[in-house]
């Protein structure tokens, strides 16, 4: 029957378990022949389809010799066949000279790996006066099958039952009479393939030469995975064998397949969180993406822990777990460091990293830290094979994505499966929020056309993170113009900004100074519509990613700009903010060796340059784990950015460099840094605002752009005015002694961080002149907003220029600039 089944059973903690279930099957067939229900090979690569699929013997092309031509002993060959002769027992054996030639495929190497071969033979070609078809349906020996029966699509005609005339046997290594009598007899005889079984009928009125089509229905039991289990577990051996404990007679007459390739874990789920978190606003938001596996080196949640103290130290208010449930490439393989996007179960955590437990302890501890967790959400496919594990019933028929099989958000079980997840997740967990992986995937389906179900999925989703004050993060990487957000009436909070990081990016690896496309970053960072009238433009900006970082993607930055350019093969499809990288499909570009880039002075420089923009721009900057002490080693799906640790704890060098860099970067945008609070000044940090206004670019590889955070309402009267922050970045190779630029009525500007000190590998000095460089810098005639970030006995101020009017300010400020520096 139709419909959604519950079972509810009574088990021990721990306890393995799994069912057996009866279903039906559908295929469409046309024509004469159709192989059905072949596995994925990546669902064979883990492990996720039954283990004894015909092995690569089965499938070698088999040769085959012309005769031999046997003459008596003693006896001369004929001149045509004067060839070599080999001498056995007194018999001549004279061998053809044709070339070998391809034996006959048999009907197991016909079949292969699929599970069904349908075969229709027009009875004209059998029977005098015969018509329509005899329908022969081959079953491998791997499934278990009660009754097939047939129908015309068009209801024509059908059902029509088919009947089984032979059972399937497995493999087993054959040998003919005659090899005992020759030179190879010796030799251990090759295994043949899987006897299929036979079920046939005849369909008076199915032509095989026409263009008729047949629905192909069987009668099949198959083992099944708890989709809500918290905990799975792979079946080491052959699994359950014999019959099934049942007092029907006829359930039991149906012996089950081998299985299962999964067992499910009996838990139950924690409770609530006793106490709860109450995390720091969205603008004070900076976040760390970070991955369980590749965090630490033993790769678990355990490790991850003892860590988090990192995350803390350097300022960062958040973390972007990536995803945590259970992943069908690290249950095959048990290595930790592997990606997590090939989820075999929105529900279970994977046991490689540990326990459910564990994961509760492991955000108690960043709690504790004040660190919220943002959980990395895949609802979007489970992977190839995961139809075998739950069953077709939840998943889009013949509408798989590149990673495996399309959730169908129009039955409700799939939406009530999926929405239990991020309850899960969100309440009895005590997450902060999700983000919400490749969400065109769900708004769409796999060709591209709109899925009305899946977006309003979505929609509930985004409406269950709001109805209980958790963040909803999008990646949706084609999204530039807030169509998740309320003006497309999806709800998201967030979306990741993929077109700004690639502006930005395209800005910075380019080698000519000439070229660099500087409108692109302005229009970037100014926002796109309707974006830019939400809320920190409703986005998450970056200059890493998992998703671009990895080095047949965009690389890491420093390695980008030591290369010059991306390390993705060309791609002409790649959109502005769309994920290009995710269609190429040719080899990835040599990627450089560590050192070669560390030796590189202005890979750094450019880099930070990037960093820079991204902490300055309106939106929740993020981070990825490794970029805080500019890691540029290689790291490739489906391998994580291993953590290299020795880097954090040095207090020398680039590494040291670019972990105060990131410290000072983050102490500034969130304004921790404040000595004191100025009388008639906002509570927020200029970089924590919404408001921005960047200068006319006149300078080519120069920007400048002010920010500031305005009262979220005319009626605060403590916010008299906003602190302003002056951004200058100067992407050029050029010294700029005066770089002169207007700003609001003011007295004094104050150098509250500067890049410069990447420009040589000692540490900065302990005094700055004012001409090493400024920006970002606070505009007070109060006392300053922020402690200054560089090394500095005194702070660094620059004075206004009074009464000197440029590009409608009524003042001006002269800004200098060292090479490649912010």
């Amino acid at each position: 029957q139709s419909g959604y089944w519950e079972v509810q059973v009574s088990a021990k903690e721990g306890a393995a378990y799994a069912f057996v279930a009866e279903w039906v099957q559908e295929f469409r067939h046309c024509g004469e022949c159709s192989s059905l229900g072949a596995p994925h090979v990546d669902a064979k690569e883990v492990g996720l389809v039954p283990p004894d699929l015909p092995g690569p013997e089965v499938f070698a092309p088999k040769k085959k010799k012309k005769a031999k031509t046997e003459l008596p002993s003693g006896s001369a060959a004929p001149p045509a066949l004067a060839l070599p002769k080999i001498t056995a027992g007194g018999t001549t054996l004279i061998e053809d000279d044709e070339e070998d030639v391809d034996a006959e495929p048999t009907l197991a190497e016909r079949m292969g790996e699929a599970e069904f071969m349908l075969e229709a033979m027009d009875m004209g070609n059998m029977v005098a006066e015969g018509y329509g078809a005899r329908l022969s349906l081959h079953v491998a020996p791997r499934v278990a099958m009660s009754s097939a029966e047939v129908a015309a699509v068009d209801g024509s005609w059908g059902p029509l039952t088919l009947r089984k005339v032979k059972e399937a046997s497995p493999s087993s290594p054959t040998s003919s009479p005659s090899a005992s009598k020759s030179l190879k007899a010796k030799e251990k005889p090759a295994p043949v393939g899987p006897e299929p079984g036979l079920w046939i009928g005849d369909a008076v009125d199915f032509s095989p030469g026409g263009n008729s089509e047949i629905v192909l229905r069987v009668c099949r039991r198959d083992w099944r995975a708890d989709a809500y289990a918290l905990s799975m577990q792979r079946e080491k051996g052959k699994g359950w064998e014999g019959p099934l404990s049942t007092a029907d007679a006829k359930v039991a007459a149906v012996l089950p397949p081998q299985g299962p390739v999964l067992w499910s874990c009996a838990g139950s789920l924690p409770t609530q969180p006793s106490s709860k978190f109450e995390r720091c606003s969205d603008r004070e938001l900076v976040i760390y993406e970070l991955h369980l596996g590749s965090f630490t080196s033993e790769g678990t949640l355990k490790a991850a822990t003892r860590k988090l103290q990192h995350v803390r130290d350097l300022g960062c208010t958040a973390i972007s777990v990536m995803p945590v449930n259970a992943d069908a490439r690290r249950q095959c393989s048990k290595t930790p460091d592997l990606w997590g996007y090939d989820v075999i179960s929105f529900m279970a955590v994977d046991n490689t990293y540990g326990s459910f437990e564990d994961l509760v302890a492991f955000v108690e501890t960043a709690h504790g830290l004040g660190i919220a967790v943002f959980i990395d959400f895949v609802v979007n496919h489970l992977f190839h094979g995961a139809d075998f594990v739950f069953g077709p019933q939840m998943f889009l028929q013949n509408q798989d994505t590149d990673w495996g099989p399309r959730p169908d958000f129009t039955k409700p079980e799939v939406r009530a499966y999926a929405l239990a997840a991020a309850e899960m997740l969100l309440i009895r967990l005590g997450a902060d929020g999700l983000r919400v992986d490749s969400t065109k995937s769900i708004r769409k389906f796999p060709g591209g056309d709109p899925d009305p179900a899946g977006a309003s999925f979505l929609s509930e989703l985004a409406l269950f993170c709001r109805r209980h004050g958790k963040l909803a993060i999008a990646e949706d990487l084609e999204d530039g113009d807030g169509l998740l957000q309320w003006g497309g009436g999806l709800g998201f909070h967030m979306q990741w900004d993929m077109a700004l990081f690639c502006w930005i990016f395209d800005a910075l690896v380019n080698p000519w100074d000439e070229c660099r496309d500087m409108k692109s970053v302005i229009r970037g960072l100014v926002g796109l519509a309707p974006g830019r009238g939400h809320s920190l433009r409703g986005r998450v900006v970056f200059m890493e990613s998992h998703d671009t970082a990895a080095s047949d993607r965009y690389g890491r930055v420093p390695a980008a700009v030591h290369h010059g350019k991306a390390f993705m093969p060309e791609n002409p499809q790649g959109a502005e903010g769309g994920d290009a990288f995710q269609k190429g499909s040719s080899e990835p570009l040599p990627y450089p060796k560590e050192e070669a880039v560390v030796a590189n002075e202005f890979a750094a420089r450019r880099a930070a340059l990037g960093l820079v923009m991204v902490m300055t721009a309106p939106g929740i900057p993020m981070l990825l784990q490794g970029q805080e002490v500019c890691d540029s080693r290689p790291f490739k799906w489906p391998r994580g950015p291993a953590m290299d640790w020795s880097r954090v704890e040095t207090d020398e060098g680039q590494a040291a460099l670019w972990h105060k860099l990131c410290r000072d970067l983050i102490a500034v945008r969130t304004g921790k840094g404040c000595a004191s609070e100025p009388e008639g000044f906002g509570p927020l940090s200029p970089l924590q605002g919404d408001g921005i206004h960047v200068y006319t670019p006149e300078q080519p590889g120069v920007l400048a752009y002010m920010r500031w955070a305005e009262a979220e309402d005319s009626r605060q009267a403590d916010h008299v005015r906003p602190c302003l922050a002056l951004v200058v970045v100067n992407c050029t190779n050029n010294l700029l002694a005066n770089f002169e630029l207007g700003v609001p009525p003011s007295k004094t500007w104050r150098l509250a961080l500067s890049t410069a000190g990447l420009a040589s590998s000692s540490a900065p000095p302990k005094t700055a002149p004012a001409s090493s460089a400024a920006a970002p810098a606070t505009a007070a005639a109060a006392p300053a907003k922020f402690a200054a970030t560089p090394d500095v006995d005194e702070p660094v101020t620059l004075k206004v220029t009074q009464g000197k009017a440029l590009k409608g300010f009524p003042c001006s400020l002269k800004v200098p600039m060292k090479a490649y520096t912010a």
